[in-house]
C-alpha cells in the first residue's frame, strides 16, 4: 500500500478516483456482492517519458478488484485501465497508482482478509466471501505459511517440545502423521515452529538443523520415542531432553485401569468401577467428600487395587516436590515402597519404563517444561484439518500460523491483566494498614 501506516483501499482511492455503486446483492440472494466503479479523476496524464503536457487515451481495458468483503458477499471494483499516447514523442503507458499494483487483482485489504480468516473457516468459505477461486486462497496461504516460517526458524528459542499427531487415513490406507515442533519458552503461550510430514530419526534431525539458533536451545519436551531422543542428542547437543511428565503419569494410570479391570469383586461392582473410572485416575487432592468414600468403597474390594492407587497416588505427588533433590528423595521412597507391597507384578511395565528413561524424567525438576500446550494445539490442527477435509501441509501450517498471529495479542493481554491483579492485591490497603487495639477502641 502507498501510505506508511495501513489504510483500507477505499480509503486511499478517495483522491484519485470517483466511485459508484454500480450494484448490491445481500448474502444468500443469488450471485452475491458489492460491485463499486471507480473512475479516475483526472484523464489527460502528464507523459512520462518526455514529460508533455497533455496526452491522449489510447486504449482501455476492463478490470475487476477484489477489494475484501462486506457482510460475507465479496466487493468487486471495476475499473477501466486507460493507456495513454502522447501526441510529441509517440510513446504510450499505463496508469500507474500507488494503491492500485499493476497486474495484480487483489488489494492488500483482501490479502489481510484471507490470513486473517485461515483458521478459523474453511478456504471455499473464505473464497465465496471475497469471490475468488478455492486454488487462490490456497496459494495465497502457501505464500504466507513459507514467510512465517524463515520468521520463525530465524528466531532464538529456550524450551522447545515436540510431538506427532495422528490426522487420519490416506487414500492407500496407512496413517497420516504430523511432526510438530513448538515453541515452550513462554510458560503462558506456546507458538508453533513447524509442521512437517514423518517422525524419523532422520527426519527429525532434518528439521531441527533448519533452527538458525540451534545452539542456544536449554531444554526439549519430548514423549518416550527413542528416535526423538537420539535426534536431539545429534541435532541440538546443548539441549537437555526433558520427558513430558503427563505421558509419564499416563503410563501410571495405565497400571491402576489394568488392576481395576482385573479387581476380585462381584461384577455388579466392576461395573459401578467402571462407571467411575475417572475417579480412580484423579489426583486425590482434588476429590470431593463424596468422591472419597465413593473411592475408599471401590477400594475396600480388591487389596491389589487398593495398593496399586496408593503407589500411584505417592508417584504423582513426586511432581508436586520444589527441587531436584527432594524429588529424587521422594522417588526412592516410593521405590522402597514399591517392592515392599504385594503389586510389584502390576508395576513392573511401569517401573522398567521409569528405570529406563529415570536421567530425562528427573530432568522436570530442572527445567519444568511439558507437552501440555502442545497437546492443546495437536487437538486445534487436527480440528482445522477436518474443518478443510484434509488440508496438506502447508495450507495447514497457514493456518496454525493465523492463529498463533490473532491469539498473540489476547494471551498477552490476558498475561497482563494476571499481573495487574497480582500487583493490585500487593498493594492492597488490607495488607498495610495498621493493627488496631480493640480494648481500646470499646473504652473510647
Amino acid at each position: 500500500m502507498s501510505g506508511i501506516q495501513y489504510t483500507t483501499f477505499f480509503n486511499e482511492i478517495q483522491d484519485q478516483f470517483f466511485y459508484i455503486i454500480e450494484g448490491y446483492n445481500p448474502y444468500g440472494l443469488g450471485s452475491s456482492n458489492l460491485k463499486i466503479r471507480i473512475i479516475p479523476k483526472v484523464k489527460n496524464q502528464i507523459c512520462q517519458l518526455c514529460g508533455y503536457g497533455k496526452t491522449y487515451c489510447h486504449e482501455h481495458k476492463p478490470r475487476e478488484i477484489h477489494g475484501g468483503s462486506f457482510n460475507g458477499v465479496p466487493v468487486i471494483y471495476a475499473l477501466d485501465q486507460l493507456r495513454h499516447i502522447c501526441p510529441i514523442c509517440g510513446g504510450t503507458f499505463v496508469d500507474v497508482y500507488d494503491c492500485l499494483r499493476w497486474r495484480h487483482g487483489i488489494v492488500e485489504e483482501a490479502e489481510n482478509y484471507i490470513t486473517t480468516m485461515l483458521g478459523s473457516m474453511p478456504m471455499t468459505l473464505i473464497a465465496e466471501h471475497l469471490g475468488l477461486s478455492v486454488q487462490t486462497i490456497a496459494n495465497r496461504a502457501i505464500d504466507y505459511a513459507r514467510e512465517e516460517r524463515e520468521i520463525m526458524l530465524g528466531c532464538r528459542y529456550k524450551y522447545l517440545s515436540m510431538d506427532e499427531i495422528y490426522i487420519g487415513y490416506k487414500k492407500d490406507g496407512s496413517h497420516r502423521i504430523y511432526w510438530a515442533l513448538n515453541d515452550n519458552s513462554l510458560f503462558w503461550k506456546s507458538n508453533n515452529i513447524m509442521i512437517s510430514i514423518g517422525r524419523t530419526k532422520d527426519d527429525v534431525i532434518k528439521n531441527l538443523k533448519m533452527l538458525k539458533h540451534a545452539d542456544e536451545v536449554v531444554a526439549v519436551s519430548i514423549d518416550m520415542w527413542e528416535q526423538y531422543k537420539e535426534a536431539i542428542c545429534e541435532a541440538l547437543p546443548n539441549a537437555i531432553i526433558v520427558i513430558d511428565r503427563f505421558h509419564v503419569v499416563k503410563h501410571v494410570e495405565d497400571a491402576i485401569n489394568a488392576a481395576r479391570k482385573n479387581a476380585d469383586c462381584p461384577k455388579k461392582i466392576k461395573d459401578k468401577m467402571k462407571d467411575d473410572c475417572k475417579l480412580f485416575l484423579k489426583y486425590w487432592q482434588k476429590l470431593t467428600v463424596e468422591e472419597l468414600d465413593k473411592l475408599d468403597y471401590y477400594l475396600s474390594w480388591d487389596k491389589k487395587l487398593e495398593e496399586t492407587y496408593y503407589l500411584a497416588q505417592e508417584f504423582m505427588d513426586i511432581y508436586n516436590q520444589r527441587d531436584y533433590d527432594q524429588a529424587l528423595d521422594s522417588l526412592c521412597r516410593w521405590e522402597g515402597n514399591l517392592f515392599q507391597s504385594n503389586v510389584v507384578e502390576g508395576l513392573k511395565p511401569f517401573y522398567d519404563t521409569l528405570v529406563n528413561w529415570l536421567p530425562y524424567i528427573m530432568n522436570y525438576f530442572l527445567h519444568r517444561i511439558t507437552n501440555g500446550r502442545t497437546e492443546g494445539k495437536n487437538n486445534l490442527l487436527r480440528q482445522i484439518d477436518r474443518m478443510g477435509f484434509h488440508y496438506g501441509v502447508d495450507c495447514l501450517q497457514a493456518c496454525l500460523y493465523a492463529h498463533d498471529r490473532k491469539q498473540e495479542l489476547v494471551k498477552w493481554q490476558r498475561h497482563q491483566h494476571k499481573i495487574e491483579l497480582k500487583m493490585n492485591k500487593k498493594n492492597s490497603p488490607s495488607d498495610n494498614c495498621v493493627p488496631i487495639d480493640i480494648t481500646q477502641t470499646i473504652a473510647a
